[in-house]
């Protein structure tokens, strides 16, 4: 899948603002990603309110026609600051989980630093996704900081996350450890939806059930101040 991936740009994708409004209790973000040869793409608004004190967060998230591929994931991604080194959640753990790797997990409440929740790979890859979250709480220099309150969506389906050194393009340039590049910050992945793993290095590829075709999705979130 790697192949089909980077030919259809999806390791390159840039965002083109589109539309910026706001009033006194919000701002609402459309952009439009897509790589720079290709036509398809896929408009993601972000929906920023306060209310109550509290900050929410909608991102809808629509392809445009003519997607004939598997995706990997569907999401966004927030920059963090470096300092930001551990997660407390409450959704599958205490592993790692994908569509096709849930039963090895439990639903609970569990806590991790940012390089447990990776997997050391002889060659880094994706890897360090929890499903099904229901609250998420980051560790600054080891204390609460910010915690995200998750919503299923209109279908009841629950988002997950991966917190990380490196963005999912420095991980996948590096042939070994050692090639990954200085950490400039903490990467945090909230995913709709992920792609399955299959086994294809030694058996057969994602099941089709498992398999991430495009399709419009929805993340909902409150967030506040931890502790």
């Amino acid at each position: 899948m790697e192949t089909v991936w980077r030919a259809a740009g999806l390791d390159r994708l840039t965002g083109r603002v589109e539309k910026v409004s706001a009033d006194d209790s919000g701002v609402v973000i459309q952009t439009r990603y897509s790589a720079a040869d290709t036509a398809r793409w896929v408009s993601v608004e972000e929906n920023w309110q306060v209310s109550g004190g509290e900050l929410w967060l909608r991102v809808d998230i629509v392809p445009s026609t003519g997607w004939d591929i598997i995706w990997p994931r569907v999401g966004v991604r927030l920059d963090l600051p470096g300092s930001v080194d551990g997660a407390s959640w409450f959704g599958t753990g205490p592993r790692e989980s994908y569509p096709d790797s849930m039963r090895a997990t439990l639903v609970g409440r569990y806590s991790a630093g940012i390089d447990e929740l990776a997997v050391p790979y002889a060659k880094p890859q994706e890897s360090g996704h929890r499903s099904a979250v229901r609250s998420l709480e980051l560790q600054d220099s080891g204390s609460p900081w910010l915690q995200f309150n998750a919503f299923p969506d209109s279908r009841g389906r629950l988002p997950g996350f991966t917190l990380s050194r490196y963005t999912a393009q420095e991980i996948s340039a590096a042939a070994h450890p050692h090639e990954l590049p200085a950490s400039q910050g903490s990467y945090l992945y909230l995913d709709a939806a992920q792609h399955g793993l299959g086994s294809r290095a030694c058996g057969p590829d994602v099941w089709p059930d498992y398999a991430l075709r495009p399709e419009a999705r929805s993340l909902t979130f409150r967030i506040t101040a931890a502790g």
